[in-house]
């Protein structure tokens, strides 16, 4: 012993302790890797519920959406589509629409009111399928024509029987019964 010199007389009782450690933290890491490897089963799962559920109400909303916009524009054709690159949380959705003698094109090439009235449609169907009890519509008729005002009233008039609507409006239309609905809604 006195040939090989100082010597640490606690180095195996240091060996056992660090060997317990590192035993100990092995488990741990492996149960970290559990937790890991179990939180990424369940946002697959998740990812898959969700994208399920979304693919339905697309599909409803856009059925919904495609015969309001048939009747607002007294004829035409709307549907939304899915943009397709990416994964569901970073793909769009896409409004491409056809007012009756127009052909079919993204909702930024239609005219103002013609937006207008699409995005109505596009609101009311979505309302309609989600079930909403209560909707809150600030101007949402700011470009629309007479004509075109008196059809979102109508609308907004039907829509008032299963659904609360508040609509804030600067407009009026020259037609009496219409102007007294939107003032009473």
């Amino acid at each position: 012993m006195r040939a090989l010199g100082n010597y640490n007389l606690g180095a195996l009782s240091e060996d056992v302790s660090l060997t317990e450690r590192v035993d100990f933290l092995t488990e741990q890491l492996e149960d970290v890797r559990n937790g890991v490897n179990g939180l990424k089963t369940l946002i697959e799962e998740t990812d898959a519920q969700v994208e399920a559920s979304f693919s339905r109400a697309m599909a409803d909303i856009d059925s919904r959406f495609n015969a309001l916009f048939q009747r607002l524009f007294a004829g035409g054709e709307a549907r939304l589509t899915l943009q397709e690159e990416g994964t569901l949380w970073d793909r769009g959705v896409e409004i491409y629409a056809r007012p009756p003698g127009k052909k079919l094109q993204n909702i930024s090439q239609l005219s103002g009111g013609e937006q207008s009235l699409t995005a109505i449609a596009h609101l009311f169907a979505a309302l309609e399928v989600a079930r909403m009890p209560l909707a809150v519509l600030d101007e949402v008729d700011a470009a629309l024509d007479e004509y075109n005002l008196i059809r979102f009233a109508d609308l907004a008039k039907e829509y008032s029987r299963s659904l609360q609507l508040i609509v804030m409006t600067h407009r009026r239309t020259r037609s009496e019964e219409h102007t007294s609905e939107l003032q009473s809604r």
